[in-house]
């Protein structure tokens, strides 16, 4: 049993940590969950002050519910013209990465591993493809990148989660069911889609008027909150993706005024959105803070098999960077985005949706769970190691490049002084 003050000195401690680490990441780019899961680390497997086992049966949960409302944030981030005009190009990239990483990684794992072949494919949509949207939006916006890029990778991240979710229930499913039908497969995967979008959508339309009618009361945070499990629920009773229909209820509430102009209504709810808006930061941020400690604490310490671990994280992270590469290369060719192909193809952190995955994994017993832990902190903190070099050096280009645009202009504007003179 863990004592109450202590329990809260480690509360209180982890989220200093947490806001200390995001101010790092502001002035440097190098991403906070890093410096949280080696906390997770230290409080478990090497000082044991937390137990491991005790943790496990609620993190399914609670891993569940924190990518809920970090996708329900990111859709409020989107402009919803934004993600029609790019959501064709974004869709050839996320299938293209997704899908074929997938399938390399799971074929590695099997290949050179030994792996079972449906465990080797659930690895695989673990961390196929997936790439950590605070990461990217923020590291592409501080970067100042154009508003395309921008667009374009935190699109990409979050449907490349949503496809990494619903693939790895799917084979997570084949797996515990004993059924082997690819068709069946695809099948799944397009209706929890589709009707996760239609849920989103249909329901996201319904709760946009009733906050409009209740925007003066108290708590309506806490009944947006009712009303998002509420869509998450619906959508997962009908077969459909309950994520994807967060995620489109967040696109619509961001996207008010847009909404109303459809519906031919005007919708006041300015100061409520910027409110949900501020809140549901701070909210998304204090459970991803703990979500990543609590990764840490299910890491495993094992010498023998350590080594092993980081080889195979840094085998499947040189997969991964190959076929990013390929995919980016396809999607963006022909367009503005073709010139950014680089800086887009090492955005490549991952973050909480395999972390969440391997944890799922981890609560629902499967053999291999335990190494699929162990691989993913491995792969997530490779990742975000080279999406953070890669963004120093962009950063150190963009200063060099304002530094030697200041005295070119200054010598035109004295060269342009000495010819009016001797005019």
């Amino acid at each position: 049993m863990i004592d109450v003050t202590f329990a809260f000195v480690l509360i209180a401690g982890i989220i200093f940590f947490g806001f200390g680490a995001e101010i790092f990441f502001r002035k440097t780019g190098v991403p906070y969950f890093l410096f949280l899961i080696f906390v997770g680390v230290l409080l478990g497997p090497v000082l044991n002050l937390l137990p491991r086992d005790a943790f496990i049966p609620v993190l399914g949960i609670f891993s569940e519910f924190t990518l809920m409302m970090v996708l329900f944030y990111n859709g409020m981030q989107m402009g919803i013209k934004d993600v029609i005009s790019s959501s064709s190009r974004t869709l050839v990239q996320v299938a293209l990465y997704v899908f074929v990483s997938v399938l390399a990684i799971a074929a590695v794992a099997h290949l050179a591993f030994g792996w079972d072949t449906i465990q080797a494919l659930i690895f695989g949509s673990i961390i196929g493809g997936e790439t950590t949207a605070p990461v990217m939006m923020r590291l592409s916006k501080t970067l100042k990148q154009d508003n395309s890029t921008v667009t374009f990778l935190g699109l990409e991240s979050v449907m490349n989660s949503i496809f990494s979710v619903v693939l790895f229930f799917v084979f997570l499913s084949i797996y515990q069911t004993g059924s082997s039908s690819i068709s069946a497969a695809t099948a799944s995967l397009s209706a929890n889609i589709s009707v996760g979008v239609i849920f989103g959508f249909a329901l996201s339309l319904l709760w946009v008027l009733a906050l409009n009618y209740l925007r003066n009361y108290r708590y309506t945070y806490v009944f947006t909150l009712g009303l998002l499990l509420t869509t998450f629920i619906a959508a997962q009773l009908s077969g459909g993706s309950g994520l994807m229909a967060v995620l489109v209820f967040g696109i619509i509430l961001g996207n008010y005024k847009t909404v109303g102009s459809w519906l031919r209504r005007e919708l006041k709810i300015e100061d409520l959105e910027s409110q949900l808006r501020g809140f549901q930061d701070e909210v998304s941020f204090l459970l991803e803070t703990f979500f990543f400690v609590f990764l840490g604490l299910t890491f495993l310490i094992q010498p023998t098999e350590i080594i092993f671990n980081l080889l195979a994280g840094a085998l499947f992270v040189a997969v991964l960077l190959v076929i990013r590469y390929i995919a980016v290369n396809i999607s963006t060719r022909g367009s503005s985005l073709y010139k950014n192909r680089r800086f887009i193809t090492f955005m490549c952190a991952q973050g909480l949706t395999p972390a969440i995955l391997s944890i799922v994994a981890l609560a629902d017993n499967l053999p291999l769970a335990n190494q699929f832990v162990s691989i993913v902190v491995f792969v997530i903190v490779i990742t975000n190691v080279i999406t953070s070099i890669d963004a120093y050096f962009t950063m150190r280009k963009s200063k060099a490049g304002a530094t030697e645009e200041k005295p070119n202009r200054a010598q035109v504007k004295k060269q342009d002084g000495g010819s009016s003179v001797t005019t």
